[in-house]
């Protein structure tokens, strides 16, 4: 039963705290261990014309030209999940307002597809529960479970298995990003030729997680930011210089810490009040760079 022929959703970008390899997978894949944060910079996503159909079919617009609107799109995928797994063949408009910097280590592509599914799912009244919408997320990437419930959580396996955790407490956050794209399997290449592959005998050792976790469980703000960690960071930025000026402006600005999120190119700075994260933001403006102030979602 269809009960709304429009749903709005926001798709909130996506911040990593901590983002370490602790392995291998069967598969092949990397073990990951990070802690992940919502914040309240966020693409909007608009489902209208929602109807009954005979075969799935969705027209998708973006307002970045950039953006393929085609079953590229993983928005266009989630629709298509949706229907496969609620069994209700579906027609929508999908428009994304894109506002987070694409390819950016902030899940952009993965928070609109996440907003499609809890839209669609609000539109056919609540049909799937949140576990299993988090199922099916779960086939379009790795993070994409995480966007679908959002706030503060820890994730290991591939990323994708889930522990909530206490929200992370009101501070500031400068987000910036600037034209730097990265590729995520480039990183996670660049990364397995510095620890060799990540096999037993690699001599790598996962960063202690527990400092952090200590820290989200106390509210405490400034020992959050002082134990945040990001494998990628390092060798990442020795090769993207607009992303460490961009870090070093932040720590300029005021930062209680600054750290590049996800496989990088963006990067966060952790503020104590508004007034030093809009002055950080000025800061990054008169050299050039745009950021985008915004604060944890909970």
């Amino acid at each position: 039963m269809l009960s709304y022929s429009t749903v709005k959703e926001k798709g909130y970008a996506k911040i990593n705290l901590h983002l370490d390899i602790t392995g291998r997978l069967e598969g092949g894949y990397h073990a990951v261990a990070t802690v992940m944060q919502t914040v309240t910079l966020c693409d909007e996503i608009t489902i209208e014309d929602i109807k009954h159909s005979d075969v799935p079919s969705f027209e998708i617009s973006c307002n970045k030209p950039d953006v393929p609107c085609d079953e590229r799109n993983l928005a266009y995928k989630a629709a298509l999940l949706f229907c496969e797994a609620s069994g209700v063949n579906v027609s929508a408009k999908i428009h994304i307002e894109k506002n987070i910097p694409m390819a950016a280590g902030m899940a952009g592509g993965s928070t609109d597809g996440a907003a499609v599914l809890r839209g669609l799912n609000k539109a056919f009244g609540e049909m799937l529960s949140t576990e299993r919408i988090c199922e099916i997320g779960s086939r379009l990437g790795a993070d994409v479970p995480f966007c679908v419930v959002g706030g503060t959580a820890y994730a290991d396996g591939k990323g994708d298995v889930l522990h909530v955790l206490p929200n992370m407490p009101r501070c500031y956050i400068l987000v910036a990003c600037e034209g730097e794209g990265v590729s995520t399997p480039w990183a996670y290449k660049l990364l397995d030729g510095i620890y060799s592959d990540f096999n037993e005998n690699s001599g790598y050792e996962p960063k202690d997680i527990g400092g952090l976790l200590d820290s989200l469980n106390l509210g405490d703000k400034a020992r959050i930011a002082a134990e945040m960690y990001n494998i990628f960071e390092a060798p990442v930025l020795a090769e993207r210089p607009v992303a460490r000026k961009v870090k070093a402006l932040m720590m300029e600005g005021g930062a209680v810490n600054a750290m590049m999120s996800g496989s990088g190119p963006s990067v966060f700075g952790i503020f104590m009040s508004e007034d030093e994260a809009k002055n950080a933001q000025r800061l990054l403006y008169d050299n050039g760079f745009k950021g985008y102030v915004c604060v944890p979602c909970v």
